[in-house]
């Protein structure tokens, strides 16, 4: 993982909380120590303002999903639905629990596993999202396989948008992928790069 500028105790809890929407205000766990890395509540609130309008109603994936946090702020904000991968036990358990404190188990899945093959278990059943985030470790490697996996097993809806949640200066290519950048925003050391379909490159956020 990329860890610039965050300096955990392995015994050390982040504090989170849904930012706006149904639960807002609500805290949220985390996982102790350094096998997640929440996503700051700035950089949150910046990208949730910027998909504000694609959120009600929407199908919602949420890829190396660590506390929770992301889905359920979606969820929060609208989102019909919302699926959740993971594979740590701890991460899995503090996510069911923030499901649950947050009365959202209707509206969330949890799907217990490594996200490339949670991701084909989707596929097999031609499952589709309008908005799917992705956060895998930043020094993973993960983004081009996990692109990869989503536009083979056709995860995208035709309209819908990628956020991928990286480090400032990651490498990222999509010259051989069905996507483009749509644009990208700097938080600090953290990147959003938004994707979509090639051929939607009318359409504006």
């Amino acid at each position: 993982m990329y860890f610039a500028n965050l300096c955990y105790n392995k015994n050390e809890v982040i504090v989170v909380r849904i930012i706006a929407g149904q639960n807002r205000g609500r805290k949220l766990k985390s996982v102790p120590g350094m096998k997640t890395r929440p996503t700051a509540d700035r950089v949150k609130e910046a990208v949730f303002s910027s998909i504000d309008g694609l959120l009600y109603g929407c199908r919602f994936l949420d890829v190396f999903s660590g506390t929770g946090s992301i889905s359920l702020e979606a969820v929060s904000r609208g989102a019909e639905e919302a699926v959740l991968l993971e594979k740590d036990a701890d991460a899995l358990k503090v996510i069911q629990e923030n499901i649950t404190a947050c009365g959202q188990q209707q509206r969330c899945k949890l799907l217990r596993g490594d996200s490339l093959a949670s991701l084909d278990a989707l596929g097999r059943q031609n499952k589709q999202f309008d908005l799917i985030y992705v956060d895998p470790p930043y020094q993973s490697g993960l983004y081009e396989m996990v692109l990869q996996k989503i536009a083979a097993k056709e995860l995208l809806a035709s309209h819908g948008m990628i956020l991928l949640e990286c480090a400032k200066n990651a490498s990222l290519s999509v010259e051989n992928s069905i996507f483009f950048i749509y644009k990208e925003k700097v938080y600090g050391d953290t990147r959003i790069v938004y994707l979509k379909y090639k051929g939607n490159e009318e359409e504006i956020l």
